[in-house]
């Protein structure tokens, strides 16, 4: 069975990897730390407000997926700790766990993207060995990463994780189409009032939930016809 992950799944994934290769002294992970990872505001997209209870949710989402367990007690401790076992399940290198936890908890970006924020928790020396790792990952059985669709006035490939399904490839190229076509992304006159770009702004992020809501709306309905 194909793994298709919430996008607190996602996440809470995402911040075990992360901090394994960034911050191993802070790894194996208790359900409090995991919970501050998710919500901090440096590194993340979108910023979440997890509760406790969201995150060991996740976890046992996670488990069942075989991709979290818990970690050996520890003698000091009590409280346990969790580590994730992506390596053992899916096979990833270290760096590709690096790309991976970055499209996890940062969403799509781009090959250039990538090798600047993922850096932090495995140096990507070369751009030609970033763009290796995700031919890697979108050529493998199954494909981990896919390429999104280019919008019109995009120059730059843009590539998402398909953990979470196909359908959050589609969501994430309408989001990145709404935005760049909504009013909020259209250069505003040097004479325009700070109240009407306030407007603007607003108009623009309505258009944006709309459509997203749209297209979620057409997904569940094409589940319902497929499980009819």
């Amino acid at each position: 069975m194909a793994v298709t992950l919430t996008p607190q799944e996602a996440r809470v994934l995402g911040v075990l990897i992360e901090k394994s290769l960034a911050l191993p002294e802070y790894y194996p992970m208790t359900i409090n730390a995991i919970t501050a990872a998710c919500n901090q505001k440096n590194n993340r997209d979108p910023i979440t407000h997890y509760t406790e209870a969201d995150v060991s949710t996740a976890l046992h989402g996670l488990t069942r997926w075989q991709l979290v367990s818990q970690a050996p007690p520890d003698r000091n401790s009590r409280v346990n700790r969790f580590i994730h076992e992506v390596e053992k399940r899916f096979g990833w290198s270290t760096p590709q766990r690096a790309i991976m936890a970055e499209l996890f908890l940062r969403g799509p970006q781009t090959a250039g993207e990538l090798r600047a924020n993922a850096s932090r928790m495995f140096r990507l020396e070369a751009l030609d060995y970033v763009n290796e790792l995700l031919t890697e990952l979108q050529t493998s059985d199954p494909p981990f990463v896919a390429v999104l669709p280019r919008q019109p006035g995009q120059s730059a490939i843009r590539h998402g994780h398909l953990l979470c399904g196909e359908d959050s490839i589609a969501v994430s190229a309408v989001v990145e189409e709404a935005v760049d076509s909504a009013p909020m992304a259209r250069t505003t006159s040097s004479h325009a009032s700070p109240l009407s770009e306030i407007e603007s702004l607003r108009s623009g992020l309505q258009q944006i939930k709309a459509e997203v809501q749209a297209l979620r709306d057409e997904i569940e309905a094409l589940k319902a016809r497929r499980i009819e």
